[in-house]
């Protein structure tokens, strides 16, 4: 992070509202720090409806594209920007409905800019506001500033000075600045083992807690994902991961198997194979109402976690598969598919997806972070240009490992059996 940064955090799925006057930055800062695809505005929708973003006739309908495009992007849990003067009430309660139809976090960045900056900006602008709209926006941006905080937003940050916005960069793949701080304990693909999984936690120093476990030195856990299929006991699995997630004892990164959960979950059309149907019997086998709650607590956990974490000031990315360097700190559909299922160059006659070995192909610069994931099974774990697979196939009758990081040591733990035929 460079020398006075402010660095702000937010999750992949996240909705990043723009509130502020006219001429106050929004979308100059919006287009330095996304992509053009992520920036939804209200004159873009207007530009599109009416071959022109200054025709207010078309402001009723530019309104209903704007959050039509929201909520399906939302909906596909993508990064998006709202870039609107979002100054009314109403404006902002509507962009929180539209984040809550998907369970998505809401992040507010309000330009508050000084009357001089406005002025000198919109001077220099094609299109200038004119100075009554410009004081009508100064007054909502004050009565904003009132209320903000007790909307639901779930960051808010506001920027007072061009100098804040030149210094406000954003990060995508990490909730929250309590997460970043270890020591860590990061556990590959578990695949349904449990008895395995409640082995290794004992090992590493992890002692009962409600349903799951916690450490008496603080430690944390964190799963690369691929919680479950495969293995004899996935809701035992999913139970012990949620208690600790709930309680700060766990972080997640969500992997393929579960992306494919979620979606079942969520009653989408989903291909189920062998190890996804163990899963869905065993959740449809428990009784009413615990079947409910379970399903409940497991979609909330899942729709709510990130494609890879950014840990520890950035020396450290957990994923599932793999991330390149270049889409650290970005989101989009193409690095959640990298992070879900590697670097996926073809298909063999069978089905079986060709991966190219990224780690073997990273070029790790000074400072690099240490990337950890899993996803593709090893006999053992190694460091390879600042990248390690903790995925010992524990389904498949290897082991399942941990790496303690900042220590750098492993831990493992035999499998009892063999759960699972391998396959390619």
């Amino acid at each position: 992070m460079g020398t006075g940064e402010t660095v702000l955090r937010v999750a992949p799925s996240s909705l990043i509202v723009l509130i502020g006057p006219a001429s106050s930055g929004k979308s100059t800062w919006a287009h330095a720090h996304f992509e053009p695809t992520q920036v939804v505005s209200t004159d873009g929708c207007r530009a599109l409806i009416a071959d022109d973003e200054n025709d207010q006739e078309a402001t009723r309908d530019a309104l209903r594209l704007f959050h039509r495009i929201i909520t399906e992007r939302l909906k596909r849990g993508l990064p998006t920007v709202a870039d609107s003067t979002a100054l009314a009430a109403g404006a902002r309660e509507e962009l929180l409905r539209d984040a809550a139809l998907y369970h998505r976090p809401v992040v507010a960045v309000v330009f508050a800019m000084p009357m001089d900056v406005q002025q000198f900006w919109n001077a220099q602008r094609p299109r200038r506001a004119p100075p009554p709209v410009l004081s009508e926006h100064r007054q909502a941006l004050q009565h904003t500033l009132h209320a903000i905080c007790d909307e639901g937003f779930s960051q808010i940050v506001i920027l007072h000075s061009p100098e804040e916005m030149q210094r406000l960069i954003v990060r995508i793949g990490s909730f929250s600045p309590e997460n970043d701080v270890g020591p860590f304990d990061i556990i590959g693909d578990v695949h349904g083992c449990y008895d395995e999984l409640s082995a290794l936690l004992r090992e590493l120093g992890y002692v009962p807690h409600g349903d799951g476990w916690a450490h008496p030195q603080r430690r944390r856990a964190i799963f690369v994902g691929d919680l479950a299929d495969r293995g004899p006991r996935n809701v035992a699995v999913w139970r012990t991961v949620i208690d600790m997630c709930e309680h700060g004892n766990a972080l997640l990164v969500i992997g393929n198997h579960d992306n494919k959960l979620m979606r079942w979950l969520m009653g989408r059309p989903v291909r189920i194979g062998k190890g996804l149907l163990s899963t869905i019997s065993e959740i449809e086998s428990l009784p009413e109402p615990e079947q409910s709650v379970f399903r409940a607590r497991l979609l909330s956990l899942l729709r709510s976690t990130p494609g890879y974490l950014l840990l520890d000031r950035e020396r450290l990315v957990v994923t599932h598969a793999g991330i390149r360097d270049d889409m650290v700190g970005r989101w989009d559909r193409h690095i959640s598919s990298f992070c879900l299922y590697g670097d996926v160059a073809g298909y063999d006659p069978e089905g079986i997806p060709q991966r190219r070995n990224w780690a073997m192909e990273r070029i790790a610069r000074p400072g690099a972070p240490l990337i950890v994931y899993g996803h593709v099974v090893v006999e053992s774990p190694a460091f390879i240009n600042q990248t390690v697979d903790v995925d010992t196939g524990c389904c498949f009758g290897g082991r399942l490992t941990a790496l303690r990081y900042p220590e750098r040591t492993f831990t493992s733990v035999p499998a009892l059996q063999v759960y699972a035929e391998k396959h390619g």
